[in-house]
């Protein structure tokens, strides 16, 4: 025989399949019964239907024997459209398989065929590794799954993640409104228990928060919308726990979460991403233990004759943030002092002559123990360290020695009125706080007033903007413009877009205004210790001759007939 001939049909050879082809018969419809393992096949028949009906069955279905009878393994949907229609036989082979031997090749089939939907696909690898022989052990593993349907291991990791989606998740999915990556996203970074409340959460997002660019043709969240909701209210980042990570005694039947398998550092398989910030994907795990982390410090704090400040309290201490301002009278005990050489902590330093705790929260629910600074101070001159010039460098002090606490990003409380919030009746502090806030906002709607008023020419305007730009912004001035001027956000629209609709329609000194607006309300927080406005709004008030006394006065005696009116009404009428 020739080489060339040799070598044909050697290549001819290599190209056989490992088993001969199957025979195709013709089996009774009434002698083939359905799979239980087939979950889809009535859905959408209609269309099949017809097309049986007008061209038959094109391609046989596979079957395996049972009994006297035949159990189809794949085909379903053909075989009851043929029933529908009619038919009295159907093509099928017939091939004497397992179970497993069956499974695996509804998951080659399916896998093969156009556009298969995610979820099926998920559920066939799903009841492949459920699949045991007789002594318990698993026929199959991720990467014989991938084998046998010609996927990557990682695409079976990921549609099998899509089985720990809730139903109402599965019917958003089969209906449409969710991309395969999303509703991977959720799968994978919300806990089934908790998807169906995420589900109304990103409906209400979809409606009244979304970008254009979080939102498909259709109005739904697309993967961009349904990842900023998960990073929003159900990513818990590793590195701000308010919980120690390490330890397992906190929640003892969740132990510690260094090697938990649902922190998405310990998956690399479903969270690839290389600069992903770790996070804990349990987010009813990670809310049990912040709440048996806060009961045991209120008990310790308790134990050890402090107290716990509720969250309006503790708002106030933080500013609404997660760090305390610069020259707070309170410190926190376990971060280090900056005017030790050792930059020792705080509770070292003090020892065993620590003044009485109080618990406070951040704005993220991280609990903090704190300490009153002077209270401190004291207690360290008494184990003999010198930090008196902590004392003057960092708080201003009352005539009665009390630290006054106002906040380098603007506390409620005017400079030169606040007391120590363990002196201060709270119902006077949040008159206090009131007053201060209504005041800076009718003294800016003034210095905005004037300069509207003003000749194109003024330089004044300028001036202020280019001030404010120089220091800088620590406030969300175009929310804070919006609602000065409309009393509100509309519900579902972007405070920006607002804001440019507002613009649009302002010329000439009107919309000079608005930029001087803008600019004032970028650090319209920021108050000096000592002072009473933020220095670019007390520049303004100067340049433009408001009267910032007389706007306090008359705010703080509106504010007090209110506060009365409320007071007596809330109080019992004496007979």
């Amino acid at each position: 025989m020739p080489a060339t001939v040799k070598r044909g049909a050697a290549r001819a050879a290599k190209r056989r399949p490992a088993t001969k082809p199957l025979i195709v018969a013709m089996l009774d419809v009434a002698a083939i019964e359905p799979s239980p393992e087939n979950r889809q096949a009535d859905i959408d028949l209609a269309p099949l239907a017809e097309s049986v009906r007008t061209f038959g069955i094109q391609m046989p279905i596979k079957v395996r024997p049972k009994g006297d009878r035949f159990e189809i393994v794949f085909g379903e949907r053909r075989w009851r459209a043929a029933r529908q229609v009619g038919l009295d036989q159907i093509p099928a082979t017939v091939e004497d398989l397992t179970d497993a031997e069956a499974q695996a090749r509804r998951v080659l089939e399916n896998t093969q065929r156009q556009d298969p939907h995610a979820l099926e696909e998920a559920e066939a690898y799903e009841r492949l590794l459920a699949i045991r022989d007789k002594k318990g052990n698993a026929l199959h593993t991720v990467d014989s799954i991938a084998q046998v349907a010609g996927r990557s291991p990682a695409h079976v990791y990921h549609r099998l993640k899509l089985t720990a989606l809730a139903p109402e998740l599965r019917k958003a999915f089969y209906a449409g409104e969710l991309s395969v990556t999303g509703a991977f996203l959720i799968a994978r970074g919300i806990p089934t228990a908790l998807q169906a409340e995420a589900w109304e959460r990103m409906n209400r997002y979809a409606e009244e928060e979304a970008y254009d660019e979080e939102l498909d043709d259709e109005g739904h969240l697309n993967a961009d919308g349904i990842s900023a909701v998960i990073e929003r209210d159900y990513a818990c980042r590793m590195d701000t726990a308010p919980f120690p990570t390490d330890d397992p005694k906190l929640v003892p039947s969740a132990g510690a979460c260094t090697k938990c398998s649902k922190r998405s550092a310990n998956q690399p398989k479903l969270f690839p991403e290389p600069d992903r910030k770790d996070v804990c994907t349990d987010v009813a795990c990670w809310r049990v233990k912040v709440g048996a982390f806060i009961d045991r410090e209120r008990r310790e704090v308790f134990a050890a004759g402090g107290n716990v400040l509720v969250e309006e309290e503790s708002r106030r201490i933080f500013n609404s943030g997660s760090t305390l301002p610069w020259n707070s009278p309170w410190i926190v005990l376990d971060a280090p002092c900056s005017k030790h050489p050792e930059r020792r902590s705080w509770r070292e330093l003090l020892g065993d002559l620590c003044p009485p705790q109080t618990l406070a929260f951040t704005s993220h629910g991280k609990p903090v123990r704190l300490a009153n600074r002077a209270e401190a101070l004291d207690a360290l001159e008494k184990n003999g360290i010198e930090l008196g010039a902590l004392r003057t460098a960092n708080t201003s002090t009352t005539e009665d020695g009390v630290d006054s606490g106002e906040d380098s990003l603007g506390t409620d409380e005017l400079p030169g009125e606040s007391h120590s919030m363990q002196h201060r009746d709270p119902a006077d502090a949040r008159f206090a706080a009131d007053v201060a806030r209504l005041t800076r906002q009718r003294i800016l709607a003034a210095v905005v007033a004037a300069a509207e008023a003003a000749a194109p020419d003024d330089d004044r305007l300028m001036k202020l903007v280019y001030e404010t730009f120089l220091h800088g912004g620590y406030h969300n001035a175009v929310i804070d413009t919006v609602k000065r001027r409309l009393g509100k956000v509309p519900k579902g629209e972007q405070p920006t877009a607002v804001l440019a609709q507002l613009a649009d329609r302002l010329t000439g000194g009107a919309l000079r205004a608005l930029v001087l607006e803008l600019s004032l309300s970028r650090g319209g927080y920021f108050v000096m210790a000592g002072e009473t406005l933020p220095r670019d709004l007390a520049h303004a008030v100067a340049l433009y001759g408001v009267d910032a006394a007389s706007t306090e006065k008359a705010v703080a005696e509106e504010l007090a007939t209110k506060r009365a009116a409320r007071r007596a009404k809330s109080e019992p009428a004496v007979a």
